[in-house]
């Protein structure tokens, strides 16, 4: 029972890693990287299983890289979070900053162990880590004080990382409404809830730290729990990260005239025909190049000019109109279904048409077929 606790999150973090290696690296980045964290992760669990089946001999040779592995899990994850939303690839150079810390007191834990040797490492892990004794020699005393500073970065990197990465995921969120007219498969909610699963799961993990891992070996059951918990959130993880575009990459490799191109005269009123009379609108995944592109000009002009003339960002320009020809058909024919009449308008889907109605009328649909009925 014990061991298939232990084994589910490698089972589930080993099949995400080879799942999202099978994509070529330049034309999927985030997806790469994603697996390479879930490599990562699989060596933590890995590692765990042998600690926790007390199996030390083997766990000796772990130690120092699952040091490596445990403090790399959230620097990994944040390079994932700015493949998606800020940088285009990944970089030692840019982001050789993040892992300088798990490195070095990788090296630094490594070191230590091939000092003592295996059967003082073997000792210093039963008797300090398992049973929680004081250190009894200096070597012992120095292992013990890398042990606490991984621990500590460990808590300051939760802190800090996932609350970078909020602020990205927030940014990108309201940036990507000046670019996409729908944003279902490119709103980045489902990562924001990770993020905030990571840090109740991190802080369940630093309570359960000062308990201290010897209170699992004396009763295993208590790993039901975690085991299930990380299990489940790192599938979903996976899951929903094999289907995610990397909305930087797509907004940096989109067509569009170079920077020194000029706005068309009259831009507003070309823009109105667009909307008005050509109804670009209908076509549901409506980008704001598109509509440069129809204009003959730069997308920065399209968009400082939906900024300047409407006082709206693409997406609400965009939702302005479907939303209007959404009421129309409502009152023209209301036994239109809620889905096509989403479609008809440009929406795609009810869901979204549901969520720009009530964001833009304070309304639902439901609620305005109502007072359409009482009119």
């Amino acid at each position: 029972m014990v061991e298939i606790l232990l084994l589910n999150p490698i089972y589930v973090t080993l099949f995400w890693a080879i799942v999202l290696n099978t994509y070529k690296r330049d034309a999927h980045q985030p997806k790469v990287f994603l697996g390479w964290f879930m490599l990562v992760a699989s060596w933590v669990y890995i590692s765990h299983y042998f600690y926790f089946t007390q199996q030390l001999e083997v766990y000796f040779y772990l130690d120092s890289i699952y040091t490596l592995a445990y403090l790399l899990v959230y620097p990994m994850y944040h390079i994932y979070v700015r493949l998606l939303t800020v940088d285009s690839h990944f970089s030692i150079k840019k982001h050789l900053r993040f892992l300088i810390a798990p490195f070095t007191l990788f090296l630094l834990t490594g070191v230590g162990y091939i000092a003592m040797g295996k059967e003082h490492g073997v000792e210093f892990i039963s008797d300090i880590l398992v049973q929680g004794k004081r250190p009894s020699t200096a070597m012992h005393e120095a292992m013990f004080i890398l042990y606490v500073i991984g621990r500590l970065t460990f808590l300051f990197q939760t802190v800090f990382y996932l609350g970078y990465s909020f602020t990205l995921i927030r940014s990108n969120n309201l940036r990507i409404q000046d670019y996409y007219s729908n944003m279902e498969d490119r709103k980045l909610n489902w990562l924001q809830f990770f993020n905030i699963c990571f840090a109740l799961t991190s802080v369940s993990s630093a309570a359960l730290a000062v308990l201290g891992r010897n209170t699992f070996l004396e009763n295993t059951y208590l790993l039901i729990i975690p085991s299930i918990v990380f299990t489940v959130m790192l599938f979903f993880v996976g899951l929903l990260g094999n289907s995610q575009r990397a909305i930087f990459t797509e907004i940096e490799n989109a067509p569009d005239l170079n920077n020194e191109g000029k706005p068309p005269q009259r831009i507003k009123a070309k823009l109105d025909n667009l909307f008005e009379k050509e109804k670009v609108y209908k076509n549901p995944d409506l980008k704001i190049w598109d509509v440069s592109s129809m204009l003959g000009t730069n997308r920065t002009y399209v968009s400082n000019a939906i900024n300047t003339e409407y006082g709206r960002n693409f997406c609400a320009h965009v939702n302005f109109y479907r939303i209007n020809h959404a009421k129309a058909l409502i009152q023209s024919n209301p036994n239109l279904t809620n889905q096509q009449i989403a479609e008809l308008a440009g929406f795609g889907s009810a869901s979204s048409l549901h969520r720009a109605f009530q964001s833009s009328e304070g309304l639902s649909v439901g609620q305005y077929r109502k007072q359409m009925g009482q009119s």
